[in-house]
């Protein structure tokens, strides 16, 4: 036996140890999932970092938390408004509450965002002059006690958070981004109540106002979908240039002939980066042209090296690639076609992004995706998703296969998605841009101060 084809050997015994690995995190109560046991899962880290495509320079960031304004008195010169974000690092939740941030000043609010942690994009908004504070969840209750705003987003579910506006007395528009399967029934309990007593909710596609409409009796729920600024395109290098960027950061050529898929996604188990590159193994049996790039923030390292064993583990795994958190113009300028295959998403911003420029889209049936692909200018295809439901056990069941079920499909799709042509590059239609979203967002803030 050869030295690679003994590797791959090892390499697949090790994806089926994880298997078990992910059964034991999913049978984990959210409390523990959530919690210390990702300190656990942290032992599966590589030992090198993972290479990533640099984002143009920015507000200079550590990646500690940067330093909280000191309480002033409330100089209303418009309704206030606080939005609640959880941690600001990177990720489409915390790009939607950066865009509300900046834009929201324009349609008359003053806007304070409270964060538990702040990382790249909190550095970016404090550069931009937006007052960002860093409190922890014991903290929040007081926090807002002294600032006393008018209205207040929340953009996490977390129990604690939760917990903390609602006893806040001020009135409370909970944001839903996602279907949040995974909270244990006290937690789904503790936000249907503060949802069905909110005087608004917001949700980010049909599908995830459809789901938090069957959890909280009686909310009323506004669409309001995610989007992102047309111009996103004309800041983007050329093919050629992010081509030989992003070749420079893999370690090998993209070749003109390649195929290069491209995916813009937390390493999640929502986000499911294992079923892409097992499907795009599939798709690059019938097409070797082909050759995948996955980049985004490793949320969680179990997740990670589940994709990574699944490429090591295959004669085909050299056209794998997978980086950290990368710029996401030059990932994209690069790319002949985007790929999300997502468990569960409510507005995925990188998809929206990949149609601004042009790439033809294979997405997974979960939120705003129908949508999106059935606007003129956009062109793509939707394929059944790796769950029939959105159920824990129903989730559970299925990550802990070695192959999911739309796998074949989802590889089929990749292979017809060259074929379809290229979008209307740096055109998106409303309501997926950054204008419409923020006047939708202005619009039920209004609604609930009036």
């Amino acid at each position: 036996m050869t030295d690679d084809r003994l590797r791959r050997r090892l390499a697949g015994a090790g994806y089926r140890g994880l298997l078990g690995l992910t059964a034991l995190t999913d049978a984990l109560p959210a409390r523990l999932r959530f919690g210390h046991w990702q300190s656990v899962l942290a032992l599966t880290r590589p030992a090198d970092d993972l290479p990533a495509v640099p984002r143009p320079p920015g507000p200079p960031s550590d990646g500690r938390d940067a330093p909280s304004p000191d309480p002033v008195p409330h100089q209303s010169w418009g309704p206030s408004c606080m939005l609640v974000a959880g941690e600001l690092d990177g990720g489409g939740v915390e790009q939607v509450v950066a865009t509300l941030a900046l834009g929201l000043p324009g349609e008359g609010f003053e806007v304070e965002v409270v964060t538990s942690r702040s990382g790249r994009v909190g550095a970016e908004l404090v550069a931009a002059g937006v007052t960002v504070t860093v409190c922890d969840t014991e903290g929040l209750a007081d926090l807002i006690a002294g600032r006393h705003p008018d209205v207040i987003e929340l953009h996490r579910p977390d129990p604690g958070l939760v917990s903390a506006v609602a006893a806040s007395q001020r009135p409370v528009i909970p944001v839903f981004h996602a279907v949040e399967s995974y909270l244990d029934s006290g937690a789904r309990a503790t936000l249907a109540a503060l949802s069905g007593s909110a005087p608004a909710c917001i949700a980010v596609s049909s599908g995830v106002a459809r789901y938090f409409s069957g959890l909280a009796e009686g909310a009323r729920i506004s669409v309001v979908v995610n989007g992102v600024a047309p111009d996103g395109v004309a800041h983007a290098p050329d093919r050629v240039g992010a081509r030989t960027v992003l070749g420079e950061t893999i370690g090998s050529p993209i070749l003109d002939e390649d195929i290069l898929v491209v995916a813009l996604q937390r390493y999640s188990d929502q986000k499911n980066p294992a079923g892409l590159v097992d499907a795009f193994l599939v798709a690059a049996e019938k097409d070797p042209r082909m050759r995948l790039v996955v980049a985004g923030s490793p949320d969680n390292w179990l997740e990670y090296r589940r994709a990574d064993l699944l490429r090591r583990r295959s004669a085909l795994g050299e056209r794998v690639h997978l980086l950290g958190d990368s710029d996401p113009a030059t990932i994209l300028a690069a790319g002949d076609v985007y790929a999300l295959d997502s468990f569960a998403e409510g507005g995925p911003l990188s998809a929206v992004e990949a149609a601004l420029h042009g790439l033809p889209l294979v997405l997974s049936d979960v939120g705003f995706a129908r949508d999106l692909v059935g606007r003129e200018g956009v062109v793509g295809e939707v394929v059944d998703g790796p769950c029939p439901g959105f159920g824990q056990a129903d989730l559970a069941r299925v990550r802990r296969r070695l192959h999911q079920p739309n796998r074949r499909l989802f590889a089929d799709a990749l292979v017809r998605a060259p074929g379809r042509g290229r979008g209307r590059s740096g055109q998106v239609q409303e309501p997926f841009t950054e204008r419409a979203m923020v006047a939708g967002h202005a619009g039920v803030l209004r609604s609930v101060l009036d």
